[in-house]
């Protein structure tokens, strides 16, 4: 009989977490939207990091997550003000050129809009992004400059780079180059991980 139990909840486990995943997009529950993204050129409009209410900690780094849907360069800037002229902000290209590389950089614009860009780090990352399913990403932001992403549910980062200037996580924004993409932001932390735990949960036989 316990072992009959036993199966039966190892049974309803599997068929939960399959019926969960079927769905790409249930990764983005409880993320916020946002689809009306710039041109890679146009002043962003940054917004307060201290306005995000998923953001992880451990005793020496921060990290977020964020998803990204469209066919190619989802860019994430970050830096110290809201209105970063003049200054450096990290720019984080993810399935950058046509979606076969990403890259890690110093993003410099000045007030007359130009700008340049002082490449950290560039990995051969083809097919990352897709038109037809988001993309979860963990951005993790370490106390000694290092900055990694890695797709979510994952263990090893796809990008790494250290920003010796530490700049600071207070803005952020994103933009895009020649195609339209879809952010999903400010998403819940190990999102995939909690429905799993609550589905086994509800599963369990006594």
């Amino acid at each position: 009989m316990v072992l009959s139990a036993v199966v039966i909840v190892l049974i309803v486990q599997g068929l939960a977490v399959d019926a969960f995943h079927r769905n790409s997009f249930d990764v983005v529950r409880g993320c916020k939207q946002h689809d009306s993204i710039v041109a890679y050129d146009a002043a962003l409009a940054y917004f307060p990091t201290s306005s995000l209410l998923h953001v992880g900690h451990t005793h020496s780094s921060k990290y977020f997550n964020v998803a990204i849907l469209g066919p190619n360069d989802g860019i994430i800037r970050y830096g110290e003000s809201l209105f970063p002229y003049d200054k450096d902000v990290i720019e984080i290209v993810l399935g950058g050129w046509g979606n076969t590389k990403s890259a890690g950089r110093l993003h410099h614009r000045t007030g007359a809009n130009n700008y340049d860009n002082n490449q950290l780090v560039e990995a051969k990352t083809p097919n990352l992004l897709s038109n037809f399913r988001p993309t979860m990403f963990v951005v993790e932001m370490f106390n000694n400059g290092t900055v990694q992403v890695r797709i979510e549910g994952q263990d090893h980062p796809f990008l790494s780079f250290n920003d010796s200037k530490r700049i600071p996580f207070n803005y952020m924004e994103f933009t895009k180059w020649d195609k339209d993409v879809i952010f999903f932001y400010d998403c819940p932390l190990d999102h995939g991980n909690a429905m799993y735990n609550h589905l086994s949960l509800n599963c369990t036989v006594v």
